[in-house]
């Protein structure tokens, strides 16, 4: 009995402290809300944009708004990527300044996928939202001001993301689930945020979706020279060593998977996405842009891509049992602020917003799906 005594002591203690730490971190706003990080540093330097020749001061900023329940959608903008004078400066790959994105936001955001809060089988009704901008070129993993030439890129996408976290860790209640995601190069920086974001919300059910963004770069000298541009900041007590070429998208799925088996991960693609395929080819012809747009080298840019796309989703399922893959039918890039989020069914006709909340809510019935019929 006095055991027991005690043990409802220690229960209430521990709520009420739980209730304090709650009621002095806040909450997000109602209202879609821009948030300046000015003032924030990681490793010296401050969020930016890349400040790429011709481009605006550099100024980075970010949006939140709350939600009727305590949960959070985290997204990552996409916008190409570069690691070259020829795609960082001269034929730019990637988005080099942040764009008008406030106007887009209102209350519903009706036709913006996963954002659509006029949609009752939206898994994510009611829940909060970040929306973190995309204008460094780096997949949000760089730490680094790198010179190309005589210019200066800024690729801190990585101290963008510390900053939007220092600020969540400061201004959120403690969110019951939390959905990382990114579209693109966003699928990228949600999949290495995915572990900080854990780390800083321990208690917190955190999930990952990276959308577009399988990760073929066999054959290139992009993992072995033009990432080391970035500066890649990884998540130490996962990869120890740091970044290193060996490290491809699988090896780094199944490793986080690995570390956090309780945590649900997952990737969506296309089977023949098209931007990811250009991409591909550009990182095998870096240094001649006319070949990027030529048919023959993106038809064979596909033919490799294609195959290696799926040894990645197949070996990543093999090695991870709390991760999923969808691929669907088309060359269509991304899907999650697509009004295709909710029609999505080519993946052997399972709807993929249905994949979405069987992710979250009901994991037992929670499978791979991949296309039978895959060309356009």
């Amino acid at each position: 009995m006095k055991r027991f005594k005690i043990l409802k002591i220690g229960i209430f203690f521990l709520s009420f402290l739980l209730t304090v730490s709650i009621a002095i971190a806040g909450s997000l706003p109602d209202e879609w809300t821009e948030i300046n990080p000015a003032g924030f540093e990681f490793n010296g330097l401050t969020p930016s944009c890349s400040c790429a020749p011709g481009t605006s001061d550099g100024e980075f900023t970010f949006f939140v708004k709350g939600g009727k329940k305590n949960n959070i959608v985290v997204f990552f903008q996409g916008g190409g990527a570069c690691w070259d004078l020829m795609n960082c400066v001269y034929f730019p790959t990637y988005t080099q300044q942040q764009q008008e994105v406030l106007p887009m936001f209102t209350d519903d955001m009706a036709g913006y996928g996963l954002f659509d809060q006029t949609k009752k089988n939206n898994p994510f009704k009611d829940w909060g939202f970040v929306y973190i901008p995309y204008c460094t070129g780096d997949l949000f993993w760089g730490a680094n001001d790198a010179q190309y030439g005589p210019f200066t890129i800024k690729h801190r996408g990585f101290v963008n993301f510390k900053a939007v976290l220092n600020y969540l860790e400061n201004n959120t209640n403690y969110p019951g689930k939390i959905f990382v995601t990114g579209s693109s190069a966003g699928s990228y920086g949600a999949t290495l945020a995915f572990p900080f974001i854990k780390q800083a919300f321990k208690w917190s059910n955190v999930y990952l979706l990276g959308d577009a963004g399988a990760g073929v770069m066999t054959g290139s000298t992009f993992p072995t020279q033009g990432i080391l541009n970035w500066n890649v900041q990884m998540p130490d007590w996962i990869f120890p060593g740091g970044y290193n070429p060996s490290l491809t998208m699988p090896v780094v799925y199944s490793a986080i998977a690995a570390e956090y088996p309780l945590s649900r991960l997952a990737q969506y693609t296309t089977a023949f996405d098209q931007t990811q395929i250009f991409f591909y080819n550009v990182m095998l012809n870096i240094t001649d842009p006319t070949l990027w747009y030529d048919p023959a080298k993106l038809g064979y840019a596909a033919y490799v891509w294609n195959p290696t796309m799926l040894y990645y989703s197949y070996s990543t399922a093999a090695a991870s049992p709390n991760y999923r893959y969808y691929i669907g039918a088309g060359t269509v890039h991304t899907i999650m602020m697509d009004p295709k989020f909710f029609t999505e069914s080519s993946a052997d006709g399972v709807s993929f917003v249905d994949w979405v909340n069987k992710m979250i809510n009901t994991p037992n019935k929670w499978n791979n799906a991949e296309c039978t019929n895959c060309l356009p």
